[in-house]
């Protein structure tokens, strides 16, 4: 009976372990084509989009449901983060995104131009944000201060 389980498993972990070794662990990029299409065709706001980002950065996710444009991003250090543009209501938005219990917390400068720092309502997230017009973009998540404002300096419209 062992012999036999022998007998499976190994082609089993030569199969994982060639995988692995050949990089297929790495998700294929994603296409985002399809998403910035429908945010321009609801023609509410003009979306930014992250360009130039560091190495080793992943656009992961990226969605646009209820007129908020998502963008899931991934960073060395367990740098998870997030992207979120809307035209809605800065405060139907803001709670919305990093809930009821965030607060103000001062301002930061990106690219010359002021952010306001925020305390979102869920422990280790951080986030900055910006309303320009009738468009709120809002950089959130476990990030590092310094990855948060790397990313809305790469967001380009």
């Amino acid at each position: 009976m062992a012999l036999s389980m022998l007998v499976l498993i190994v082609p089993v972990f030569l199969v994982v372990g060639l995988y692995r070794f050949l990089g297929h662990e790495t998700p294929p990029p994603l296409d985002t084509e399809e998403v910035y299409g429908s945010v321009q065709r609801a023609g509410q706001f003009e979306a930014l989009k992250p360009e130039q980002l560091p190495s080793g950065w992943r656009i992961v996710s990226l969605t646009h449901t209820d007129g908020v444009l998502r963008i899931g991003i991934t960073a060395p250090g367990d740098g998870a983060m997030q992207v979120a543009e809307s035209a809605k209501p800065r405060a139907e938005l803001v709670p919305a995104i990093l809930g009821k219990d965030s607060q103000a917390a001062g301002e930061v400068t990106v690219n010359g131009s002021q952010w306001e720092r925020w305390t979102p309502g869920r422990p280790g997230e951080r986030a900055i944000l910006q309303t320009t017009g009738s468009r709120t973009v809002i950089v959130f998540g476990q990030g590092k201060d310094e990855q948060l404002r790397q990313l809305a300096e790469s967001l380009k419209a």
